[in-house]
Parts: C-alpha cells; sequence; structure tokens
C-alpha cells in the first residue's frame, strides 16, 4: 500500500449547527410577515383559515425534511461518504422530491419543482446535517484517539508514525513502552475503527444502522450469511481516524475540519482499497466486513 499526506487548508469551513426551526421559519417568511400585520389590524375568519392551511402545511415541510435527513444520513453510510464531490446540490433536492411522492404530498412536491427558493432552502436544511455528521464522527474519532494509541499528551511524532504505511488501519498489539505495533492480516478490524462505527450504526432506536437494517445487504457466501458493514462507511471512519491523528501530529489545534476537499483523497484511497480486496479476496473481504458488523453491534 502507498502512503498518502495531504495538508490542512485553514480556510475550510465546516458547519457544525444548525437551527432547524429558525431555518424552517425562513422558508415560510412570506405567511409570518402576513400573520404579523394581521396582529395590528386585526383579522377575520377566512384569515384565520389561511393561517390553519400554513400551519398544516409547515407540519408536512418539517415531516419531509426530517425523512429526508435521514435518508441522506442512509445515503452518506452506504453510497458515498461525501456526496458533495459528486452530486453537488443535487442529493438533498432529489430526495425532497422522492419522499414528497411516496408520501403522496403533491403539493410540497409541485412547491420544490416551481420554486426555486423554496428547495434551495429546504434542501440547505437537509445538506446542513451531512458535515454535522461527519464532525460528529471526527470529534469522536479525536477523543478516543490517544486512549487506543497510548498516546501521550506530547506524543506528534508517534501519532505522525502511526499515518505513515496505513499503520491505523490495523488491529493493534502493544508493546511494554505501550507502542502501537500492527497486526499485519487483520486490516480494518482495529477496536478503534469497530466503536466509531457502532456508535455512528446502532447508538440508538434512531440510529441510521437501526432506522435502516434492510440497507445491509445480505451475502450468501459470507460467513453465517451475516450483513456486513458497506464499504463508504468503512472508509469514512477509517478517514476519520486518520484525521484524528493528523490533529494530535499536528499538536491538537482547536480548529479542524473534516471536510471532503481537505481528506477526499484519503477516503477515495480506502474505498478504492476494499473495493479491490473484494474483487482479488471475495472470501477474505466478506469475512472482515461481516466480522466488523458483528463486534461493532
Amino acid at each position: 500500500m502507498q502512503d498518502v499526506n495531504i495538508m490542512l487548508s485553514n480556510s475550510e469551513h465546516e458547519q457544525t449547527d444548525v437551527d432547524l426551526d429558525d431555518a424552517q421559519c425562513n422558508v415560510h417568511a412570506g405567511a409570518d410577515s402576513d400573520h404579523d400585520r394581521d396582529c395590528d389590524t386585526g383579522v377575520n375568519d377566512s384569515e384565520l383559515e389561511d393561517d390553519d392551511l400554513d400551519a398544516a402545511a409547515r407540519m408536512l415541510s418539517d415531516e419531509v425534511i426530517q425523512t429526508a435527513i435521514s435518508e441522506v444520513k442512509c445515503h452518506v453510510m452506504f453510497v458515498h461518504g461525501y456526496p458533495e464531490l459528486v452530486e453537488k446540490n443535487q442529493l438533498s433536492t432529489q430526495t425532497l422530491l422522492t419522499i414528497a411522492e411516496k408520501h403522496s404530498m403533491g403539493a410540497i412536491k409541485e412547491h420544490l419543482q416551481v420554486d426555486k427558493l423554496y428547495a434551495l432552502q429546504l434542501g440547505a436544511l437537509v445538506d446542513a446535517h451531512i458535515p454535522i455528521m461527519r464532525c460528529k464522527l471526527k470529534d469522536d474519532a479525536c477523543t478516543n484517539v490517544d486512549g487506543y494509541f497510548c498516546l501521550g499528551h506530547k506524543d506528534f511524532a508517534k501519532a505522525k508514525n502511526l499515518m505513515e504505511k496505513l499503520v491505523y488501519i490495523y488491529t493493534m498489539k502493544f508493546n511494554v513502552n505501550n507502542n502501537a505495533m500492527p497486526i499485519r492480516n487483520r486490516p480494518y478490524q482495529g477496536e478503534l475503527l469497530i466503536l466509531l462505527i457502532s456508535n455512528q450504526l446502532f447508538h440508538s432506536l434512531r440510529a441510521i444502522g437501526v432506522k435502516f437494517a434492510s440497507c445491509f445487504v445480505e451475502i450468501t457466501k459470507n460467513k453465517l450469511k451475516h450483513p456486513e458493514i458497506p464499504i463508504p462507511l468503512l472508509a469514512l471512519v477509517v478517514t476519520a481516524v486518520y484525521s484524528a491523528l493528523l490533529w494530535k501530529s499536528l499538536s491538537s489545534p482547536g480548529k479542524f475540519n473534516f471536510s471532503g476537499n481537505q481528506l477526499s483523497e484519503i477516503y477515495s484511497y480506502h474505498v478504492k482499497s476494499l473495493e479491490q480486496l473484494k474483487h482479488d479476496a471475495p472470501g477474505k473481504f466478506h469475512y472482515i466486513m461481516a466480522d466488523i458488523y458483528e463486534a461493532a453491534q
């Protein structure tokens, strides 16, 4: 395996929070303005009915948005960890349209198709949760990287060494000096990777791995016919561990991003590596992916 190294760009910025209620109010700003004026001048029965209809529309919009957020998170884990690199802004809009059609919300679907500003605002609500999800994964990796790799407060060089020759992707054993040594016949099965995958997929009943359990493809030739961890998720988690080690090697700076522009090479490398393993040694690949799934449960 070749080494893959990248440099961080301080100009990149990852959004880390979103206020769904405030942003949703922007979608209905016109209706809200009318309502404020009504409070000053008095309202009649017809206007109250309009307000009731607008409130119902908001509830439907919220339902579509929340469902779309879950669908997009599922896409990140099962299809591509950095969808903005390959699908630009199309993923969220298309997901909203699909959900509106699936749930027979014709008015919302039509509104999305004819009102570009409305579609842009609803899509932005969904898009915002992609970097938030990755940021949480990165933070989880940074929180646990010291403990797993036995790194001291100033072990910057040791962290850098773990990044070389892809040491960080293997299961580890530790010598008497707490130096991590990779077990080369056990790639992608380290305890830190398992922990991060578990936290992403199975931490609650609302977790993506629970809500979208059917997405785990059953492979009849794998170990005990168990479902497998998807390649995009494993590659994204491995990239998060790389980013945590990079953060450590740089003396743990206060601001540290996890955007596709910075780490796409690392993510793509691991996707290709896993796809190559699947092609060259399918039996080994399926055993590994099934074992990871079982360990993460």
